[in-house]
């Protein structure tokens, strides 16, 4: 009797751990009939296929595994007779995610729950899409004025770009300082803020005591050190 109660004790110890690492994701894509879907990652600056499933417009599209903390992730959609796959990324969490886009506009309007780090990561990618149109836009209007050669308006323009691009660069700053008890926080650094050696050390210094120690801080040290 000893030995059973040890070895159940040792099961439910190993069941409890793997549920501890365990994610689950549910993709929901409006307006789609038939596709692919991957579940992907960057391991060595190589693209990994982790899982896919074939969607036929009646199935729905699961995916689980196991992590060992937060990361980002890539949802990619392939179609019949097309090579270039659509993709977004997300953070997965060790917990149940929903994501919600639609065809027409995939991977720009998600609607996701259950990962605290991709909400925030949803909301980072909103604000820096309307920077990205606001610079847009100037550069469109500056080379509108290149073909007339009028050198005041198109100075003006590209000293409005710089002034936006200080901006965009010190908002992200900002929003990674503001959720430096996130993963989100060293992953930002380490993809948007590699120019300024400062603010990385800042960013670092700013992360909480259970972070510094995460895949992407780790990698944010490197690039200080």
């Amino acid at each position: 009797m000893k030995y059973l109660l040890v070895l159940f004790f040792f099961v439910f110890s190993c069941t409890k751990i793997d549920n501890e690492n365990h994610f689950s994701l549910n993709l929901e894509i409006e307006g789609l009939k038939k596709g692919i879907i991957y579940l992907e990652k960057i391991s060595d600056s190589s693209m990994v296929v982790i899982d896919s499933v074939s969607y036929n417009g009646n199935n729905s599209i699961q995916f689980q595994g196991k992590i060992d903390e937060p990361e980002i992730m890539i949802i990619s959609l392939t179609f019949e007779n097309e090579t270039d796959p659509k993709r977004f990324p997300f953070f997965v969490e060790k917990s149940n995610i929903i994501l919600k886009t639609r065809l027409k506009d995939f991977g720009f309007k998600v609607d996701s729950k259950g990962s605290k780090n991709d909400s925030i990561y949803r909301q980072y990618l909103e604000i820096n899409k309307r920077f990205n149109n606001e610079k847009l836009d100037l550069i469109s209007k500056s080379l509108g004025f290149q073909k007339s050669a009028n050198k005041d308006s198109i100075s003006f323009y590209d000293s409005k770009l710089v002034s936006v691009n200080k901006r965009q660069f010190l908002h992200n700053a900002n929003f990674a300082m503001r959720y430096s008890n996130y993963e989100i926080a060293p992953y930002i650094a380490i993809t948007d803020l590699r120019e300024s050696s400062a603010i990385l050390d800042t960013i670092y210094k700013s992360l909480g005591n259970g972070i510094k120690n995460s895949k992407y801080a780790l990698e944010l040290k490197t690039l200080i050190d």
